[in-house]
């Protein structure tokens, strides 16, 4: 009798241990976007001249921040911040576009990831550019070791890099 419950026992062990059914899935494998990563260039395609320009510099700062709940935060600043004082500031009026590149650019809200099409929609909340809040960005993405490529569909206008650090 003892041999046949362990007999018993040891089949269901095997089959409940080879079973392909659910299994638990990985950080890596359900969001590959999940974490922190650092901004090491930002670059878009100037059509009129028919280059490339870093409007942040050679080394901009910054930081793309994706949760595993689905919130997502940006943050760019230049490598050299101008240095400009609250008089002067008050004095010159700034457009948007100088805004944005002299300050930075940030903006906070959802997103939605395709990690089968290597797409993940951002969907802006706030931040400092007005067009966005309340659209949807789609940005096409690949990532190569600790390495993030996120820009448009093609990555021919406009694309960033980023090294994940957490």
């Amino acid at each position: 009798m003892r041999k046949r419950y362990l007999t018993v026992y040891s089949a269901i062990f095997l089959v409940l241990s080879c079973n392909p059914g659910k299994t638990e899935k990985t950080e890596t494998e359900t969001n590959v976007l999940a974490g922190t990563w650092k901004l090491i260039s930002f670059s878009d395609f100037d059509s009129a001249t028919n280059k490339w320009v870093q409007p942040y510099g050679e080394h901009p700062n910054g930081y793309i921040t994706y949760t595993k709940s689905g919130v997502v935060n940006i943050n760019v600043s230049p490598e050299k911040p101008l240095n400009l004082s609250a008089d002067s500031a008050a004095k010159r009026r700034f457009t948007i576009l100088e805004l944005l590149t002299i300050n930075g650019a940030g903006y906070f809200g959802g997103y939605t990831l395709d990690s089968k099409n290597s797409t993940v929609t951002h969907h802006p909340k706030g931040g400092n550019i007005p067009w966005y809040i309340g659209t949807d960005q789609k940005r096409q993405f690949k990532i190569i070791s600790d390495t993030l490529f996120i820009g448009d569909p093609t990555f021919e206008i406009g694309k960033r890099v980023l090294i994940k650090v957490d």
